[in-house]
């Protein structure tokens, strides 16, 4: 696994990247957004439009992107993003239910509440 420092974008960069559709690129948008947004509304509606993503990378780190706006800004829309972490922990993909396990200790879910 590489760890590299996901630099600050700014959103018009991330609209950009989204509209591109390249998934390297994808990856590291979607952990910029959780990492550095100043728009918690924003970056939320970023990561749930990510989080069915058919990439299994750019879908996982949208989930774990929930966890660090959680951490961020102490509060999340919880009626939406509670079902898209509990589906992700179902996911075909190990990575997503990784990333959503991960997520869910962040966000301090109850994934059978």
């Amino acid at each position: 696994m590489l760890f590299e420092d996901i630099p600050h974008m700014q959103d018009s960069e991330i609209e950009a990247a989204i509209s591109r559709n390249d998934v390297p690129e994808l990856v590291r948008v979607v952990l910029s957004v959780g990492m550095h947004s100043e728009n918690r509304e924003w970056a939320e509606t970023i990561c749930i439009r990510l989080s069915t993503h058919s990439e299994e990378h750019v879908r996982g780190n949208a989930i774990l992107a929930f966890g660090h706006l959680a951490r961020r800004f102490g509060q999340l829309n919880v009626s939406i993003i509670k079902p898209i972490v509990n589906a992700a922990l179902h996911d075909p993909s190990p990575f997503v239910r990784g990333q959503a396990s991960a997520a869910v200790d962040d966000l301090g879910f109850c994934p059978r509440c």
